[in-house]
C-alpha cells in the first residue's frame, strides 16, 4: 500500500493499474529467457561527418584489392574503376560486400585517374559502412614461407590512396605492390596488356593474393631486383651503437 501513501491525489484505479504494471515487470525480470544477440544493423553509420554531398559513383565489384599482409585496400569494379579507401574502412567493406554485387560508393572521383577515394560504401542488401577517421597500425608484410609467383598479364596500373602509381593488377586480380619511386621507374611495365612477372613476400587467400615485389620484369629470366615497398627506412638498425647518433651532430671529448 505504499503507493497509496505517496500518491494521495492520484485515482485509485491508475494507481491499481500502475501497481500491476510494477509487479508484472518484476516477474517477467525474474522469468524471461535469455535474450539472443541482436543482429548487425543494416545501417551503421559510424562518422561524423555527413557524406550525402559527395559524389556517388555505382557499379559491380570484379575483385577486392588485398595488400600483401591480406588485409584489404579497396576494390575494383567491372569498369576498372579503383576503389580505394583507408584500412579500416577496407576491412569493413570486405564484411558486407563480395565479388558480384552491385555497389554504391560516396566519395572523390580522381580527375584524370580512374580511380574513387571512398567515404562510405552501401551494399545491395542496405548494408552501409563509413570511414570512421581512425587510424591503427597495418600488419607487417610477412617475411617467412616461401616465396609467392605472380605471373601474367597486366590488367591495369595501381594506385594508392593518394593517387600514386605503385604497382599493377594482373587479369587474374592478382596484385603487384612497389614503391612509388620503383613504379614510376617501371611505369611501362605496368601498362595494360604487358607480360609481367613479380617474386617476393606477400599472401593468398580468400580476399585475393597480392605479393611487395622483390624481383620483376617481363619474363622469369628477365627480371631485376627491386626495393620492397615495406622496406625500412635507411639508416642504423635498432639496437645498434650507430642508432643513437644523431646525423649532424657534433661529438665533443
Amino acid at each position: 500500500m505504499g503507493i497509496f501513501r505517496r500518491f494521495p491525489f492520484l485515482p485509485a484505479s491508475c494507481l491499481l493499474a500502475a501497481t500491476g504494471l510494477f509487479v508484472s515487470a518484476g516477474a517477467s525480470a525474474r522469468t524471461a529467457a535469455p535474450v539472443a544477440p541482436m543482429a548487425v544493423q543494416e545501417s551503421h553509420p559510424v562518422s561524423a561527418y555527413d557524406f550525402a554531398p559527395l559524389p556517388v559513383t555505382t557499379g559491380v565489384v570484379a575483385q577486392y584489392l588485398p595488400t600483401p599482409a591480406g588485409d584489404v585496400d579497396g576494390l575494383m569494379l567491372t569498369d576498372g574503376t579503383q576503389v580505394l579507401c583507408s584500412h579500416e574502412l577496407g576491412l569493413a567493406i570486405a564484411s558486407i560486400v563480395k565479388p558480384g554485387e552491385r555497389i554504391s560508393v560516396s566519395g572523390l572521383k580522381g580527375r584524370d585517374l580512374p580511380i574513387v577515394r571512398a567515404y562510405a560504401v552501401t551494399s545491395p542488401r542496405g548494408r552501409r559502412v563509413e570511414d570512421a577517421g581512425a587510424t591503427s597500425v597495418r600488419l607487417p608484410t610477412p617475411t617467412s614461407g616461401p616465396d609467392i609467383v605472380v605471373s601474367g598479364t597486366v590488367r591495369t596500373p595501381l594506385y594508392s590512396l593518394h593517387g600514386q602509381l605503385t604497382g599493377a593488377v594482373m587479369q587474374d586480380y592478382s596484385v603487384i605492390y612497389l614503391t612509388p619511386a620503383e613504379a614510376t621507374r617501371l611505369a611501362a611495365w605496368l601498362q595494360p596488356g604487358r607480360p609481367l612477372h613479380a617474386v617476393g613476400n606477400g599472401s593468398t587467400g580468400a580476399l585475393g593474393r597480392a605479393i611487395d615485389a622483390r624481383d620483376i620484369g617481363p619474363a622469369p629470366g628477365q627480371t631485376i631486383r627491386v626495393a620492397p615497398s615495406d622496406a625500412p627506412a635507411a639508416g642504423a638498425f635498432p639496437g645498434s651503437a650507430a642508432y643513437d647518433e644523431i646525423p649532424g651532430a657534433t661529438s665533443r671529448p
